[in-house]
């Protein structure tokens, strides 16, 4: 069981599941989509990525954001990029001067062709771009005044180039204005370059009159590849070299800067900058931080190992990633297909049975006390019910406002209020409904377990006075055992359909106890595939958790495989309620959560003490229903 942490920052999984959708459908590919530092394609994983700047966006257009990133890469590097260009391109630059601003021009001129391509192919996508447009506009320009003042001259003009193609140019300064011809030239050609090879063309051209007495760019906007996996042309194989550390950078500034109360010992090229740093840490610490601020920075030899690790959704030694990069791992889908009826995210699941075992004379006594302390709620409940049944049975069959229309029709012209219909048939005096329990037995539910046991016998004892189905399942994951090829689940069987009304079988739910881990999604699928051979005509699962699936591999993952689950069990007519366990008052998160895998169908308890409480007029309002 994963604990919901409530600090942390993750990406909504059914956002990154839509973005996935859309990038398949654009790209007619089976692609994989992450959540990376840049926005790029990779053709030899057939990996598209969305960039992290989106997360930092809070007023409403993050979305639009995400989906132009989407737009670029599935429609337009898919279908539009000739990567043998790109090969060719990234290959020549290697042993030239800037080849950083080679690179980024590069990948920078070939975006503007293919975001002209997609807009016209598709004018609806026109809207996603226009907001893209806007916020890299004041990005640009505000890195633009940074590296102006920083002196970093070619980083500034890749800033003005970006203002300029969109329409907003800038006043370039002494040590630029040379290339305002070459600028003004380019937007032009720009325009009209109608491959990939042209856009080659014209980042050469345009970068052979660059003054060789400037230095390189120093950020790195963008990036592209080529169809090699590990093709960057400017970085180098991390292999062939060990990690430098540049910690030779001055640790003091003699200025008297009234912005700073204390000493600030790590230096970076940004704090040059003056202005308001109250409370305002967005750059990474020391000279080769993999930490990623708010800010572009430096390209740095760790980056490469970086990317390599973001997203996976693997176990890892040693630094734990951010598990936001984790959720968007596709190593697994959480989409069930024909070949995968359980769901591809766990094809590798290695089931396991365990029956109950005959009760103890512990556990009766347990049991015993565990009734005496519900025999209120359950008599009360089961009296509710039947006295419904009864009410319904003996109330009047002919004379009714509504039915089936009888023959005495004379009366609709005689009778003021005239009462033309009857019912035919009384009704039975048993339900034709069914149940299934599950109860999450993950290692997190120890705390709890005794006060879910204690609610478990309200449903066991009501359902078997009113003579109605049902079963009982705990389920959980062997965590040690778990590996890459086989993941064992045991379905724990406490009570089956056939024994529920029995006497003493209800003493089995003491049995129940905190085990491992937890795959919902699986359980869930196992237990319908059961409900499906039932001959009652309604079927109701609910689901006892206390918190988000965690299981080996499974990851974030597990919240849109067991929504998935849970969508496809009620698409066979069942209803699927979600029982979440908190501890003390729920968050607004664990809210959420449950909505996002149940919907609306779901009920959080404040605390297992509770259980009975909310559990009694849960079960009334479902019974009424089929009564």
């Amino acid at each position: 069981m994963k604990f919901l942490n409530f600090a942390e920052n993750q990406t909504d999984p059914f956002l990154h599941l839509s973005l996935s959708d859309l990038a398949e459908t654009l790209s007619h590919l089976e692609s994989e989509v992450q959540f990376a530092f840049h926005s790029y394609y990779r053709p030899a994983e057939q990996l598209i990525t969305v960039s992290h700047y989106w997360n930092d966006i809070f007023d409403g257009t993050q979305f639009d954001g995400m989906k132009s990133d989407i737009y670029l890469r599935a429609l337009g590097n898919v279908h539009y990029t000739n990567f043998k260009e790109v090969d060719r391109y990234l290959s020549s630059i290697k042993q030239q001067s800037h080849p950083l601003f080679r690179k980024q021009l590069f990948a920078l001129l070939e975006d503007m062709r293919l975001e002209q391509i997609c807009m016209s192919i598709r004018p609806g996508m026109s809207a996603a771009f226009d907001t893209r447009r806007t916020l890299f506009q004041k990005r640009f320009r505000g890195r633009l005044e940074v590296h102006n003042r920083q002196n970093q001259l070619l980083d500034a003009l890749f800033c003005a180039i970006y203002l300029q193609a969109i329409g907003k140019p800038v006043a370039l300064g002494n040590e630029l204005a040379e290339y305002k011809p070459y600028l003004r030239h380019l937007i032009i050609e720009i325009s009209k370059a109608s491959s990939t090879k042209d856009v080659a063309t014209l980042t050469s051209a345009f970068c052979q009159e660059l003054n060789d007495e400037h230095f390189d760019m120093t950020t790195e906007y963008l990036t592209m590849y080529g169809t090699s996996a590990n093709s960057n042309a400017n970085v180098e194989d991390e292999e062939a070299r060990q990690l430098k550390s540049d910690d030779t950078m001055e640790t003091s500034d003699k200025e008297d800067k009234e912005t700073y109360d204390e000493e600030m010992n790590t230096w970076h090229e940004e704090q040059e900058q003056e202005g308001s740093n109250f409370l305002q840490f967005d750059l990474e610490e020391g000279a080769k931080s993999d930490l990623i601020g708010e800010g572009e920075r430096k390209e740095e030899s760790g980056d490469q190992a970086f990317v390599s690790v973001q997203g996976a959704s693997k176990q890892s030694e040693g630094s734990q990633f951010d598990e936001e990069a984790i959720l968007e791992s596709r190593d697994t889908k959480a989409v069930a297909s024909s070949q995968d009826p359980l769901g591809e995210a766990n094809r590798n699941v290695k089931e396991v049975i365990r029956h109950a075992e005959k009760p103890t004379s512990e556990e009766l006594s347990n049991y015993r006390t565990a009734k005496a302390d519900i025999q209120y709620a359950e008599k009360s409940l089961r009296a509710a019910i039947q006295k419904t049944i009864e009410q319904k049975q003996i109330a009047p069959r002919s004379d009714l406002h509504f039915g089936r229309l009888n023959r005495k029709i004379l009366r609709l012209l005689t009778d003021e209020n005239p009462r033309l219909f009857y019912k035919k048939n009384a009704p039975s005096t048993e339900l034709d409904v069914t149940f299934s329990l599950l109860v999450d037995c993950s290692a997190s539910m120890y705390d709890k377990m005794e006060e879910t046991r204690l609610g478990i016998t309200l449903f066991h004892e009501t359902l078997k006075g009113l003579n109605i189905k049902h079963s009982i399942t705990g389920f959980y994951e062997d965590a040690f055992d778990a590996d890459d090829q086989e993941q064992p689940n045991t379905l724990f069987q406490i009570v089956d359909y056939n024994r529920s009304t029995q006497a003493h079988e209800g003493a089995k739910i003491m049995q129940l106890e905190p085990e491992e881990d937890n795959r919902d999604g699986y359980a869930i699928r196992k237990v319908a595939q059961e409900l499906a051979e039932r001959n009652e005509k309604h079927k109701i699962l609910l689901v006892f958790t206390d918190g988000e699936p965690s299981a080996y591999d499974y990851s974030e993952n597990g919240i849109i495989d067991t929504h998935e689950a849970v969508m496809q069990t009620r698409k066979k007519g069942f209803e699927v309620i979600g029982v979440f366990l908190s501890n003390g008052e729920p968050q607004e998160k664990e809210k959420n959560t449950m909505r996002n895998i149940y919907g609306t169908q779901s009920l959080v308890i404040p605390s297992a003490n509770e259980i009975p409480a909310y559990l009694t007029p849960l079960l009334k309002r479902l019974l009424l229903r089929f009564v």
